[in-house]
């Protein structure tokens, strides 16, 4: 196997590894909110990894252009396992908030070095490209949620955490062993966290630019808060079991990575914004017909199929669609934009979407979900497609 194509399975299979770690505390909500607290501490408790995952992207993302990518994506891993073994090994609440927040740094290294990777080896299969590192992101929840439920079962909640910290400790070894970096031509003439925002936004399609990170708001906040919610609904709405309520988020993850290869060749081939306008739509009706469903397994498995589909369908789009008009020495820093406020500004969602659960029900908080993908979908109107940079 040649070293371009190791790295790429190396960095793309981190990302899957790094996804996992998000989902560990909504799957094993279930069993651990009575020794952290109740439903309104665990929404705080996922806003605070948001928050951390979200906004130490900006950062990172200028790293992303300067150092060594390798580098980066190794540190991720390495703080996620630690960070999950300190949730297994804590004693209390303040300890375990201690190791989120690790977990939300670890998790915020990742996306502008691997982004920024897959973006500097691609052009014309960008959208394909993409879609490999969305169907790594969503197999990797996928598997989290199904064995993590299967784990959290059998040994408990801390023995899972403690699994999972071994696992990215691992990964972290493999990527320093195999990753090689990609070289890429700096402009010695930027300076400054200011000249290079600069130069990021003076894109010869700044509109599409500006709408497509306002609809990665948009979208994040919907990732956050529905794989922050969709176990807990399933089980004690829809009365569906914890193990099955695992394996039903397993198949929306499943589907969502092949929709991610789709998605993205399908971008390629027919252009981004359609692939955006269908997406949303579909799933803004889905959200609704989620709630309106009755607690009928084959029912309830046939909704999550075309909820994963219809969303992750447009996540490669929507990052081929940056790197489309993103300069090159500027791509870490634009996916770093991306990735803060995709995260970062949608950090607050599992937070408003507990406080609706507890005052008005869990049916609220997903048609609140719904609301904001029918906003994504009027935005997509206004995107136009040109030539990439």
């Amino acid at each position: 196997m040649k070293g371009e194509d190791a790295s790429v399975i190396a960095i793309t299979g981190s990302h899957g590894i790094m996804h996992a770690y998000l989902v560990l505390l909504p799957a094993l909500l279930p069993l651990l909110h009575g020794d952290l607290g109740g439903i309104a501490t665990f929404g705080l408790l996922v806003s605070l990894v948001n928050w951390f995952y979200g906004f130490g992207s900006f950062p990172v993302g200028f790293m992303a252009d300067k150092m060594s990518r390798k580098m980066l994506v190794t540190v991720s891993m390495a703080l996620l396992g630690t960070a999950s073994i300190i949730v297994g090994l804590s004693s209390n609440i303040w300890v375990a908030a201690a190791g989120f927040i690790v977990l939300g740094i670890g998790a915020s290294i990742y996306h502008p070095p691997g982004y920024a990777h897959l973006c500097l080896i691609s052009d014309e299969m960008r959208g394909r490209y993409m879609g490999y590192q969305g169907m790594s992101g969503d197999l990797g929840m996928a598997l989290s949620y199904l064995t993590t439920s299967l784990l959290g079962a059998q040994f408990g909640w801390r023995a899972t955490f403690i699994i999972w910290g071994v696992v990215g400790l691992a990964t972290a070894a493999l990527d320093h062993l195999v990753i090689q970096d990609v070289a890429c031509e700096i402009d010695s003439t930027r300076k400054g966290v200011i000249q290079t925002l600069r130069k990021m936004f003076g894109v010869a399609d700044r509109t599409t630019l500006l709408l497509t990170l306002v609809i990665v708001v948009l979208s994040g906040m919907l990732w956050q808060g529905v794989s922050a919610y969709i176990m807990v609904y399933i089980t004690d709405v829809k009365m569906v079991a914890l193990v099955i309520a695992g394996g039903l988020s397993t198949l929306k993850y499943t589907v969502g990575a092949f929709a991610q290869i789709l998605g993205g060749d399908l971008s390629d081939r027919i252009g981004r914004k359609v692939i955006l306008l269908a997406g949303f739509s579909v799933f803004t009706v889905s959200l609704v017909a989620l709630t309106l469903a009755p607690s009928n397994l084959l029912v309830l498995a046939g909704l999550v199929v075309v909820l994963g589909f219809a969303f992750f369908i447009t996540q490669s789009t929507m990052n081929a669609l940056l790197g489309d008009v993103s300069y090159k020495d500027t791509v870490g820093v634009t996916y770093g934009v991306n990735f803060t406020l995709k995260y970062g500004f949608g950090f607050f969602t599992p937070a408003i979407a507990g406080y609706l659960a507890v005052n008005y029900g869990l049916d609220y908080v997903f048609y609140f979900f719904a609301a904001l993908s029918a906003v994504a979908f009027l935005l997509s109107l206004f995107v136009r497609e040109g030539k990439k940079n």
